[in-house]
């Protein structure tokens, strides 16, 4: 896990192999195919095979916590709780936390020898109701943890068994729920919470990044200014009493290229209400690269196949280092920038994105 000060080297969830795949940086952009009426079809096509699969893979992933449930409330209580750490790590490894709340709650209500499935129970439970809209009770439900947590430690009871990346993935997940239901409020003082009860060093790090992000919430935005890919001057002060996105991005970031698609669209919405874009580029920070004058020609390739139509400045870690002041430390990342000049809100997604912008340009 990174940390402000250090070159920014993974994309916000992505695993080793992902990192591999994205290494292919925009050689077959999507936008390049749909120029075509053929490519139009073909993506769709194609698209509607992905949606098909991933709704299939769904139902069989659901069908596989229920049979666990099941099976672990036909054994004893030692084995049962080994199947439902399975179940748990599963759900959590698959984003499926709705779909284990009903395990959670046998768990919690029954109670467990393990410490470990027990707190498993517990956090899944937590997003669970973050889902479910229910962010207040989840802010309570943390307390009642980290109190428990507390208890277990001074009486000095076995240890919980988290590895520090399902620690981190967990938080993950409450940070991303939190923030695209708009509770900055409740993500702080939760992410406040957790930060004081962190141990292990990653999960520390990566719980004060968001914190540090969270905080910017409601303040007024930092300065920013450059020069973009064009040689044509960009400053924040500029574009004052408009609403400003502020996106962060590296050509060898996937997830980017799929947001870049979609940001298109949303710009042709909301520019003529109001709303700026400005792009900040983050190859420089990867760890080990080349000088700039290396790096434009791809950079310039990308904003070209994907037809990028707002100013693009490159973040320099020395001198302009925006993505420092932003407490940006992986990506995607974006920081929404209202009227008023304050930040309105962080790390959009396609989700929530127009609610959130409506409000904003006041539409």
């Amino acid at each position: 896990m990174t940390t402000p000060s250090t070159p920014i080297l993974r994309a916000a969830g992505a695993t080793v192999l992902g990192l591999l795949a994205l290494g292919a940086s925009a050689s077959v952009p999507v936008s390049a195919l749909a120029q075509a009426p053929q490519a139009r079809e073909a993506d769709g096509a194609l698209r509607a095979i992905d949606e098909d699969y991933s709704r299939k893979l769904h139902e069989l992933e659901r069908d596989r916590l229920n049979r666990l449930q099941k099976l672990a409330a036909e054994r004893q209580p030692k084995e049962a709780a080994a199947v439902y750490q399975q179940l748990f790590r599963l759900a959590i490894a698959g984003n499926l936390f709705v779909e284990a709340e009903p395990a959670a709650d046998s768990v919690i209500k029954g109670g467990s020898p393990s410490p470990t499935t027990s707190a498993l129970a517990h956090l899944v439970k937590l997003v669970a109701e973050c889902d479910r809209g229910d962010y207040d009770q989840s802010l309570i439900d943390l307390r009642s943890i980290m109190a428990k947590v507390d208890k277990a430690a001074a009486e000095g009871e076995p240890a919980v068994a988290l590895t520090s990346e399902e620690v981190v993935s967990i938080c993950d997940a409450y940070y991303q729920r939190l923030v695209q239901g708009g509770r900055f409020d409740i993500a702080r003082k939760a992410f406040e919470l957790a930060v004081e009860h962190a141990d292990q060093p990653t999960v520390k790090a990566f719980l004060s990044s968001r914190l540090t992000r969270l905080k910017l919430v409601g303040e007024p935005a930092a300065p920013i200014q450059g020069v973009d890919l064009d040689g044509k001057p960009f400053s924040l002060a500029d574009v004052k009493g408009k609403a400003v996105l502020v996106v962060f991005w590296a050509t060898w970031c996937l997830p980017n290229a799929a947001e870049t698609e979609w940001l298109q669209q949303a710009y042709e919405t909301f520019h003529p209400q109001g709303l700026e874009i400005v792009g900040v580029n983050l190859d420089l920070m990867q760890e080990g690269a080349p000088k700039l004058e290396s790096l434009l020609p791809n950079i310039r390739r990308f904003v070209f196949d994907y037809n990028v139509r707002w100013p693009t400045l490159v973040n320099r870690p020395a001198d302009g280092d925006v993505a420092k002041t932003y407490g940006v430390t992986e990506i995607p990342a974006n920081v929404l920038i209202g009227r008023d000049g304050k930040v309105a809100a962080i790390d959009l997604t396609r989700k929530n994105f127009e609610s959130t912008v409506s409000k904003v340009v006041g539409r």
